[in-house]
Order: structure tokens, then C-alpha cells, then sequence
């Protein structure tokens, strides 16, 4: 018998690209093959659908996804900017509790969706740059005043929406931008302060306008330790974001039901074979069905790589990915268990 009998291995071998949503096509098949834990699909219904649909009045607040390269950050926000471009799409989602909770926002959106590189650049400089070249796209024209020339963002803000709705009567603005917390741990001091006030600007119109703005971090900028001595600027950017996190239980939910998924039959089957090994292995009784569902790999291992500090630590799915490609057609011994870190 050979690992490749007692999975149904699916390989993720490409980091999705925010961008690659713009396309219909591929934005179809990154929301069908996106799987959701039980604990996500409550972030999403209670969270994220409430804090951007706009049909009930509410403390609208901006979002921020937070994952570490490779947990699947991107193809989150990905789905969620699809969904609220396109309402067929809700059609493909795999749950059908976020599917239905979804319709709250689903195809009620007009979708920016940018990365932010290497730049010098401020970060208003880089939003009304975006905002400016994809509006001009929908035939929307909207130039944002300088920043030497307004007191405060917001009006400009209510200005653009104003022109945006004109053409767009019944949507709403949704920008979404990926790699931020890069692009914040490049700016000096000075420039910092000035890039979270904007921050916050764009979180608190979020509360009255028809706009909405997500965007993609590896870590918590709240509790990162590049910003401490900002704690005054990222106190009030934080009342106006909520934090979507990824956490270890998502990835291993992925990693189990796509990467590794098993039929009811093969799961009795590594059951069965891993049972003369429990004794060997502290906890495997009380956590047989954990070691079954991530089968070949240790259950522990992705806490182990979360922790890694001594090299760069990306892409965990895709490294999973590789491993079990070689191990697919090996055979697997009936004497120890020599599965990939298990």
C-alpha cells in the first residue's frame, strides 16, 4: 500500500495573486476551491459580511486580514473581493452558512484590488493613485486634491464617492490592497505618523460612505513590535479596523481537507495502521482523529514551522505540497511510521 491509496492528495503549488481575482474566470475557481473551517466561516458571517455590506446602518469599520506568507491571505481576500464583485459566484462557495450570510454583500461592489511594491511613495500618495487610475477605468473620472492643499482626507473622500455613485448609483467602492505591513516597515519615522493618520482617515469614512477597504498584513500591526513607540497613532487607527486572523487551526483545516482529504474508507484504513504506533507517541490516543486527518503529517508540525525564526519561513501549504509529491508512490512501511515529520 502506497500513501498515494490512503489520500486524495489536491497539490497547492502556486501562491495566489490578489490580482488574479480580476480575472472572472480564475476569480471563480480561487472562491470554489477555498476551504473553510468552522472557526473562519464564523469570522467571515459575524465579521467580515457585517462590517462591509452597507444596506443596514452600522459602525462600518475598514478590515485587515492577517496571515503569515503562505496560510492563504491573499486567496482569502480574494474570495471575499470576488464575492462582493460578483453575486453568480456565491454559487461555488463551499460552505453554505457563509454562502448564505454572503448575500449581504455579494455583487453589490465595484473591486480595486492593488499590491503595494517597493516605493517611496506615501501611502495616500499610493491610494489615490490607485483610486484615480481604476476609476478612470469604469468611467469615472475623480482627481484627489494635494495633500498640501486639504486640511483633512475625508472630504476628498465623500468628493470621490459622490462621482463614483453618480455612475454606480447601487454599488459600493471596495479597494483592497495586499502587502502592506511590508511597505509600513520601509517608512521613517515622520512618514510613518503620517501614513497610520491617513490609515485611520480611511478606516473612519468607511463608517459613512459606500466605500470599503481591506488590506493584507503577515502580522498584526497592532501588537508589532516595529511600531511600538507609535502606540498613540495605531490606538486610533485601531478603533476604526477589525482584525481577520488566520490562524493555525485554518491552515490545518486546508491542509486536511484539500491538500491531504480522505474518504471515510481511507481513514479507517490509517486508523487501523496507526494504532500499534500510539503508544509511542505522547497523546496520539486523545488525538487519533487529529493524526488521522493530517496524515502523513505530524499534527504538530505546523505549530513547529510557525515558530521557525532562523530562515525565511513562506509558503507552508506549498511546502507540504512538494514533500507529498515525492511520497505519493512510496510505499508506506508497516514497521514505523516514516511519514513527512511524522
Amino acid at each position: 500500500m502506497k500513501y498515494g491509496d490512503l489520500i486524495q492528495f489536491e497539490p497547492i503549488e502556486t501562491v495566489v495573486q490578489l490580482r488574479d481575482a480580476d480575472e472572472v474566470t480564475r476569480a471563480r475557481q480561487l472562491v470554489s476551491t477555498y476551504v473553510i473551517s468552522d472557526e473562519m466561516a464564523e469570522r467571515l458571517t459575524n465579521l467580515v459580511f457585517p462590517q462591509l455590506q452597507f444596506d443596514s446602518p452600522s459602525d462600518n469599520k475598514a478590515l485587515l486580514i492577517v496571515g503569515n506568507y503562505g496560510t492563504g491571505k491573499s486567496h482569502l481576500m480574494s474570495v471575499i473581493s470576488s464575492i462582493a464583485e460578483h453575486e453568480a459566484l456565491l454559487s461555488v462557495l463551499n460552505n453554505e452558512k457563509v454562502a448564505a450570510s454572503a448575500q449581504t454583500i455579494a455583487g453589490k461592489f465595484k473591486v480595486v484590488r492593488r499590491e503595494i511594491g517597493s516605493t517611496t511613495m506615501s501611502l495616500r500618495d499610493i491610494v489615490t493613485f490607485y483610486l484615480e487610475e481604476a476609476l478612470n477605468d469604469m468611467g469615472v473620472i475623480y482627481t484627489f486634491p494635494g495633500a498640501s492643499q486639504i486640511p483633512s482626507n475625508k472630504p476628498a473622500f465623500e468628493e470621490m464617492m459622490a462621482s463614483f455613485q453618480a455612475v454606480f448609483p447601487d454599488h459600493g467602492l471596495l479597494l483592497v490592497v495586499d502587502e502592506l505591513l511590508e511597505y509600513l516597515r520601509t517608512r521613517k519615522d515622520q512618514e510613518l505618523i503620517l501614513d497610520l493618520n491617513f490609515l485611520r482617515e480611511v478606516g473612519e469614512v468607511c463608517k459613512y460612505l459606500r466605500f470599503r477597504f481591506i488590506a493584507g498584513v503577515q502580522e498584526a500591526i497592532f501588537d508589532s513590535p516595529r511600531f511600538i513607540h507609535m502606540a498613540d497613532q495605531l490606538r486610533r487607527v485601531k478603533d476604526r479596523f477589525e482584525q481577520i486572523l488566520i490562524v493555525r487551526k485554518d491552515v490545518k483545516f486546508v491542509v486536511a481537507e484539500r491538500l491531504l482529504k480522505k474518504t471515510g474508507e481511507q481513514q479507517v484504513k490509517i486508523r487501523e495502521y496507526l494504532m500499534p504506533f500510539a503508544k509511542f507517541y505522547g497523546h496520539m490516543n486523545e488525538r487519533m482523529d487529529e493524526f488521522v486527518r493530517l496524515f502523513p503529517v505530524h499534527p504538530d508540525y505546523i505549530d513547529v514551522f510557525e515558530q521557525i525564526r532562523v530562515v525565511e519561513k513562506r509558503e507552508i501549504l506549498k511546502t507540504l505540497s512538494y514533500a507529498m509529491k515525492e511520497l505519493l508512490n512510496e510505499e508506506v512501511p508497516t514497521d514505523r511510521t516514516r511519514g513527512y515529520s511524522l
